[in-house]
Formats: C-alpha cells, structure tokens, sequence
C-alpha cells in the first residue's frame, strides 16, 4: 500500500514539473488548495489508517491535473475538492490520534501519582509501626512526639497534593475527550458541506448551505473560545442543514447533468445524420418530442419493393448511424406516387418500409426498436404530376425519435 502511495505522490511530481497543469491557463484554486494540504508535515509519515485516503487523495490530485490539462475544469474541481477532503479527513485522523496517545500518558502518569499516594501509605504505616513499637519500649519523649507530629502534617499536605494533581489530570483529560469529540463534529460538517459543493448545493439547495456555513462558523468560534458544549451543538445543527442541502440539490444537479448530456448527443446524431451521402433530412417537433426524419430516395425500381444492390452503401451508413446511437426508438414508414390503386400503393409502400427494415436488423440493428408502417401515396411531398416530383414522393422516412431538453 506504501509503495502504490508513493508511486502515485511521484506521478503527481512528474506531472507538476513537466507544466502539464498549467501551460495554459491558472491552476485552479481547488488543486492549488489540495496540493497545499498534501504538503502539510503531518502526513510526512501517517499512521497506517490514514494510508487509503492519503492514497486516494493522490489519485484524485492526478486525475484532476488531467482534467485540467484537457480543459474540464468542472471535473478538475470535483476531484481537487474530493481530494481535499480525503486529506482533511487524514489529518483528523492523526490528530485524533495524537490526541488518543496523549490521553494514554495522562492515565500512565495519574497511575503513577496513584502509586506514589499507596507507597507513601505504606511507608506512613511502616512509620507508625516503629512509632508504635518505640512507644513501647521507651517513654515517649517530646521531641518524638512533635517528630511524629511533623510526618503525619507532611503525610497529609502529600495526599493532599496528590489528590489535587490527580483531579487537575481527570479534568484535563476530559476536556482533552471533549475537544477531540467537538472537533470530530466539525470535521464531519465540513466534509458533508465538501459533498454539498460537488452536487452544486450553493445553486440548488442555497438557503439550507448558507445556513449551514453560517453555523458552522458559529461552531469555530464557540469552539476557538474552549465552549465545547456549544460548539457541538451549534456543529450537530450545522451537519443537518448540510444534509439537508445535499439531499435537496442531488436531484436537481443530477438532472441538470443528465439534460446537459442529452442535449449535448441529440446535436451530435442530428450532424452526423445530416453528413450520411444520398440522404435528405429534416426536424419534426410536436411538443416536446423531436422526429429527425432521413428521407431515402431510390433505393427501388419502379414498381418494385426489392432494395437495389448499388444503394447497400446508404444502407451500411444508416446501420453505422444507429449503431453509435442505440437507445433512440425508431419508426419506417413507406410512400409512393400516386400512380395506381390506393391499396396497392398502401401494399407497395408497406413491402419497401418492410425491406429497409429487413436490411438494417440483417445488419445487426435491434429489431425492437423498430415500428415499420406503409403510407401508399398520402402525404406527397412534391407535384405528382412531373417525374421529378414523383420521384421525390416514392420514398422511404427513417425517423429517429427523442424529447427535447430546453
């Protein structure tokens, strides 16, 4: 685990002296605040739990330099301040760590005085044992009596002593417990507010962030001024308007997210539609529900519903075309002229959609996406009374189907 630690920290180095980051814009202040964290002194060395996030905040430092490189900063950000709060949460760790060692040696040294209080009872009674035995054997004079006087008075001032000391560590330690237990809670409000900004909770959820920041500052000041008790109270109220905020902006980044990338591929099928060779297309919109319509012209002879081997390029153009788009649902509908009976033409119509669709599943095109129709000579699109014009209704419409995203 180290050494995947250290090949990362090396990979984040080599990054950063090459310029890879910056050769063309500002650094982000989010990686310019994340590299500043992982050069804190504290996690030269780290106790073993801190490694994984030590490990994953390098990860997070690479993966944003590379996104910044490549110009997407909203990425860059995401995973600098991800990797910010892996740090900061590395950071508590060790502190609370520290803190844990600290307790230790305070209950290692009020043992001592505790030990120290038994031995200086023991070597009392041993005392007044050899006072008692003394007594016994001479006629107590006044100066032993003002003797024994004296070491009782210094026995008592020493258990006094002891006793205080012993009370000045319990109450150190438990404002040391206190402190680590409030500045535990802090640290988790600052990460839960850490998420909120990567779902966008400033834009979506702003009345519940900006309580929660407003709070949490109170926290720190009651915290900096050692009223623990209130700064875990004001941090406990902090943390559930931080929750809130993230619960109340996800859906809304989320869907944001989605549109933005829906929008971002419809543009992309319409272009790539519009480049295929020998296909005319147009846009339907009814509602929100968009129909990119290619209209295929001369893919049949005259009167005949068999595809013509010279037009397999259109047909392989179409089948890579929805190919690289498998999610639209798709609809063939069949026209002709109108030139001959209406149910023959509707027949006609109908056998064309019906080859074009035979020729895209053969080519690997899922069939369910599919409802094929046959129109015959409704819905002419040119003079039926000129060749050209007929030619232009004789068609076949693939329409691609898809909700617009405003």
């Amino acid at each position: 685990m180290r050494a995947h630690r250290i090949g990362l920290l090396a990979a984040v180095v080599t990054s950063s002296a090459l310029g890879l980051g910056c050769a063309t814009s500002p650094r982000l202040k989010e990686i310019v605040a994340l590299e500043g964290l992982r050069a804190d002194p504290q996690l030269s060395d780290p106790d073993r739990r801190a490694f994984d996030l030590l490990a994953a905040a390098d990860v997070l430092l690479v993966q944003a330099c590379r996104y910044w490189e490549r110009g997407k900063d909203q990425l860059a950000r995401r995973d600098a301040l991800m990797g910010q709060i892996k740090l900061k949460t590395a950071l508590a760790l060790l502190q609370a760590e520290r803190l844990r060692a600290r307790s230790a040696e305070l209950d290692a040294q009020i043992a001592l005085s505790q030990d120290e209080a038994t031995r200086l009872d023991d070597q009392l009674a041993t005392d007044l044992e050899g006072i008692a035995i003394t007594e016994k054997l001479r006629t107590m004079t006044a100066a032993s009596a003002e003797e024994r006087k004296a070491l009782s008075q210094q026995m008592d001032v020493a258990k006094k002593q002891a006793a205080s000391e012993h009370q000045r560590m319990t109450d150190q330690l438990t404002a040391i417990k206190r402190r680590a237990e409030v500045l535990d809670g802090l640290r988790q409000v600052e990460l839960t507010l850490k998420t909120a900004e990567t779902v966008e909770a400033p834009r979506y959820a702003k009345s519940k962030y900006g309580a929660a920041t407003g709070v949490l500052q109170d926290a720190h000041k009651e915290f900096d001024a050692g009223h623990w008790d209130e700064a875990m109270a004001r941090a406990t109220l902090a943390q559930s308007e931080a929750t809130d905020a993230v619960t109340l902006a996800r859906p809304q980044y989320e869907k944001a997210a989605q549109a933005m990338s829906n929008s971002a591929r419809d543009r992309n099928l319409e272009a790539d539609a519009t480049a295929i060779a020998g296909v005319t297309t147009r846009l339907d919109r009814q509602g929100d529900l968009q129909r990119l319509v290619l209209l295929l012209h001369g893919l049949f002879a005259d009167k005949r519903s068999v595809l013509l081997p010279d037009r397999a390029a259109v047909l392989d153009a179409l089948k890579e075309l929805l190919a690289k788009y498998p999610s639209y649902p798709l609809q063939l509908t069949g026209f002709t002229a109108d030139q001959g009976k209406p149910d023959d033409l509707v027949a006609l119509s109908l056998a064309r959609a019906n080859a074009v669709y035979w020729a895209l599943v053969s080519r690997g095109i899922d069939a369910k996406r599919f409802s094929v129709d046959g129109k015959g000579s409704a819905q002419p699109i040119a003079d039926d009374t000129t060749a050209a014009g007929r030619g232009e209704n004789a068609r076949v419409e693939l329409s691609i189907l898809y909700h617009i995203t405003e």
